[in-house]
């Protein structure tokens, strides 16, 4: 018997999810596939469980002291910015649910990365099996159209960097409560259960907690309701009443913590198109870079972790890659708005790719990166809708709700999607163990990104760190930081305006005991920096190295006023004081630095010594205890 073409309308309907019930009903065709989805998850990220703190890790959790306050941090965490608690870094992010998590690991298990991998990877296998369901529902029961776009989602290699960063636990929270609440939010206006538009309000506030970027789901939401529901515009955008009355207390909440909502002044290190000349410019160039993300989406390698200045040239409107891509978007926008009307999956899926993309776009706000491969988590969803969407046009059998018959059925669409499951597997999982630490993250990378200005400064600023020379010899540890130090430089060569790489070297020559270049670089990121804190500390040792304590007193205090809550700045006023032997100024300082970081081992050792200087015992007794169980080294041996 001849079997039936497959038309556009037998694959899809945009009819509520009870009309195809009978479909798709069934437990094990529904949970099934999604816990293959998830498992595959786990399996691909299986081998970052034992890695080790990357990155951004280090100013959220390793080197955070709220982070490693633990769970009695919490109050603190909600009340307060995302990268607080970190002396190098000013930040308007607002992100408490994920900074929350991170405290409670630290607290379970401090200075452990493991339960962070170990709850990345969960919450990537629990997206897959949640995305399952919500394309499903979205979908009414298409199991083969949900199955091919979930898998090919979760196998895609660009999410790498949000599953192996702890730190970017903040995409895969707010992508994953974002489609749940979308799950919710469609039940509500097929069945009006008022639960559900309470669990979708719920949902989506743990998605803006943990990533500002949610909010463009305030967009997905309606354009979802119009595509796959028969609610008329005036019902599902009333429906949307609870979640936009959640952002916007989202939005007054983080406007009350961070005295403001939009994004300040980046420096070019931070974001390339700082560097443009004029509107132009920054406009193709940002359009170059969208056309970026769509080679890597199809052809996903290499992978780099950073794309900072000047790895990315500066284009104008007349270069061919501006040309290209501004095509390329301007043709899909163009077919989006033509199929809208007639419902088209291919138009939604277009339509959530570029509302997902918006705020990391630089062309609308301009954010603290100008290119990340974590910026396509989310829009990535609306890449592989197309995708699968490609692959059913090849089917001819109607079994879209049979996904056995439906994979079998049909000759090509089984071949295609394991020879993309290969690669996009092979890909990750070769991708994965380059994360596993720092040293091997930048000495890799900086080779595939040899223009940036940020991974040789990445690599250099780590090779600095005496965590990278611990356990060596004298002679290993000065090569290391002579290697550090050639690519700290190697970074000012690309950026001569970057006084982060200025300050680092300032710092690798002070630990190689050269006080006067240590001096000479920490004056030219001055220059380049005047109000940062840190310069204005690092100086003081210099000084204080010198024995010229009141010199050192001087730049000691200046940084706790250019920055009030420094820690480290007060502890090393308070033993500039106690050279000068003025103990109870010493005292007032040190007990600062506790008072912004409790567990400051070192201040409570100084406040010991300084009590024992004023013939106080009893006090020196307790304080000096107290460091030593805070950090056993300082224990005389």
């Amino acid at each position: 018997m001849e079997k039936k073409k497959l038309t556009r309308k037998d694959k899809f309907s945009n009819q509520p999810a009870a009309v195809a019930k009978d479909k798709s009903s069934a437990p094990i065709a529904t949970w099934l596939p999604g816990l293959i989805i998830a498992l595959l998850g786990f399996i691909l990220y299986s081998n970052t469980l034992s890695h080790d703190f990357t990155l951004d890790d280090y100013s959220v959790i390793l080197e955070n002291r709220i982070t490693k306050q633990g769970p009695s941090a919490i109050p603190e965490i909600f009340k307060t910015s995302y990268r607080y608690g970190y002396y190098f870094t000013d930040d308007n992010l607002y992100r408490p649910i994920v900074k929350s998590m991170y405290a409670i690991e630290w607290g379970l298990s401090p200075n452990d990365a493991t339960p962070g991998h170990w709850m990345n990877v969960l919450l990537y296998a629990l997206t897959g099996f949640i995305l399952f369901q919500t394309l499903l529902k979205l979908s009414s029961g298409n199991l083969l159209f949900s199955f091919l776009a979930s898998i090919l989602f979760i196998a895609h290699p660009v999410h790498t960097e949000v599953v192996a960063s702890i730190k970017s636990r903040d995409e895969i929270m707010a992508f994953l409560f974002s489609i749940w609440a979308l799950n919710q939010y469609i039940s509500y206006l097929r069945t009006g259960k008022i639960t559900t538009i309470l669990l979708a309000a719920f949902l989506f506030t743990i998605a803006l907690l943990s990533k500002e970027s949610a909010i463009t789901f305030l967009a997905v939401f309606p354009i979802a309701a119009w595509f796959f529901t028969p609610s008329k515009p005036s019902h599902f955008l009333k429906a949307m009443i609870p979640l936009a009355l959640v952002a916007l207390l989202f939005m007054i909440v983080r406007n009350s913590i961070l005295g403001q909502t939009m994004p300040g002044d980046f420096s070019i290190a931070d974001n390339l198109l700082e560097a443009a000349k004029d509107p132009i410019t920054k406009v193709s160039t940002a359009v170059l870079i969208l056309g970026l993300y769509i080679k890597i989406l199809i052809f996903p390698h290499p992978l780099v972790f950073d794309y900072s200045f000047n790895q990315i040239p500066l284009i104008g409107p007349g270069a061919p890659g501006f040309i290209l891509a501004a095509i390329f978007y301007v043709a899909i926008l163009g077919f989006a708005i033509w199929k809208f009307k007639s419902k088209d999956f291919f138009s939604f899926s277009i339509l959530f790719y570029l509302i997902t993309l918006s705020v990391s776009s630089n062309l609308f706000i301009t954010i603290g990166s100008s290119m990340g491969e974590r910026f396509l988590y989310a829009p990535s969803l609306g890449f592989c809708m197309a995708v699968a969407l490609l692959i059913m046009k090849l089917a001819t059998s109607e079994n879209s709700h049979d996904l056995k018959k439906a994979l079998i059925g049909n000759k090509l669409v089984l071949p295609i999607l394991l020879v993309l499951l290969l690669g996009y597997s092979v890909k990750t999982m070769s991708r994965n163990p380059v994360w596993k630490d720092n040293l091997t993250l930048y000495s890799h990378d900086v080779a595939l990104s040899p223009n940036s200005t940020r991974t040789h400064y990445y690599l250099g600023n780590y090779l600095v760190k005496p965590e990278s020379w611990k356990g060596k010899s004298e002679l290993e540890k000065k090569e290391v930081l002579r290697r550090g130090i050639s690519e700290l430089k190697r970074s000012i060569e690309i950026y001569p305006g970057f006084s982060d790489a200025f300050t680092q070297l300032g710092v690798a020559y002070y630990k190689l005991n050269n006080l006067d270049s240590a001096m000479i670089y920490y004056k030219q990121a001055l220059v380049l920096n005047p109000n940062f804190a840190t310069i204005h500390n690092n100086i003081g040792t210099v000084y204080f190295a010198r024995q010229q304590y009141n010199e050192a007193l001087q730049a000691f205090v200046k940084a706790t006023q250019l920055d009030p809550r420094y820690a480290e700045a007060f502890a090393n006023a308070g033993s500039a004081y106690g050279m000068l032997k003025q103990y109870d100024n010493a005292l007032s300082f040190l007990f600062n630095a506790i008072k912004w970081d409790p567990n400051y081992a070192q201040a409570y050792f100084f406040i010991g010594l300084t009590y024992r200087f004023k013939g106080d015992e009893m006090n020196a007794k307790a304080y000096l205890e107290k460091a030593y169980k805070l950090d056993p080294d300082l224990r005389p041996k």
